[in-house]
């Protein structure tokens, strides 16, 4: 608990506690709805995780700070029959091919109450990365060996509102949702993948805005 020093007397020392608000450390699963060209685009919901740290300014109702979120937009896989270079054999395995989206972001916060039940609202702003990866694991191979086929990125902003209910001292089941818009960028078409038994690949791509509304469920750590 945080203490300020009001006085000295003698050999005394008088202390009186101090109402700071507390940063706050916050994790969980993220679901996507895409909206308007994105939706016409893209069939399903990007599912993933979310990552956020968020600080007090002094002893304001104001908050600054940053996030990360990572959603997956498809996963295929096919086992695979791969000619070894170096013997006249051919290997066994697997071949994943997947689209994702990496979102780095910061925002500004107003959260008025500091009790048990803590509402607040937000606005963002950051940078998404959408890529394409391959992986390949073989079956007597320890080590699955990767790589990065096409990536492109777009801004994004937009706002949020979230809810925090203390479940224990310092730890809050954490609610939340997001209104996204994205600028276009290119993106995987998950209905177009083709995987060959020999290992090789192909894929279309789709272009679109990125709108999307988001909702989070997670754990809030308050220190």
């Amino acid at each position: 608990m945080p203490w300020s020093l009001m006085a000295q007397q003698g050999n005394r020392v008088l202390l009186e506690t101090v109402n700071r608000r507390s940063f706050t450390l916050s994790g969980g699963f993220q679901l996507v709805v895409p909206q308007g060209e994105f939706s016409e685009n893209y069939e399903g919901n990007p599912f993933g995780i979310y990552a956020a740290l968020s600080l007090p300014i002094r002893n304001l109702p104001i908050e600054v700070g940053g996030g990360f979120v990572w959603n997956s937009l498809s996963s295929q896989s096919q086992s695979v029959s791969i000619q070894n270079t170096l013997v006249p054999t051919r290997d066994q395995g697997d071949l994943f091919v997947r689209g994702n989206a990496y979102t780095y972001q910061v925002h500004g916060r107003v959260r008025p109450l500091d009790g048990k039940l803590r509402p607040y609202g937000e606005l963002f702003a950051g940078v998404r990365n959408f890529s394409v990866t391959s992986e390949l694991q073989l079956d007597n191979v320890n080590q699955a060996s990767g790589d990065l086929v096409e990536r492109d990125f777009n801004f994004i902003a937009g706002w949020a509102v979230g809810l925090k209910y203390q479940l224990v001292p310092g730890i809050f089941l954490e609610a939340r949702y997001d209104n996204q818009s994205g600028g276009e960028v290119t993106y995987i078409d998950t209905e177009s993948v083709v995987i060959g038994n020999d290992g090789s690949f192909s894929y279309n791509t789709k272009n679109s805005e990125t709108n999307q509304w988001a909702m989070s469920l997670g754990v809030a750590f308050s220190f």
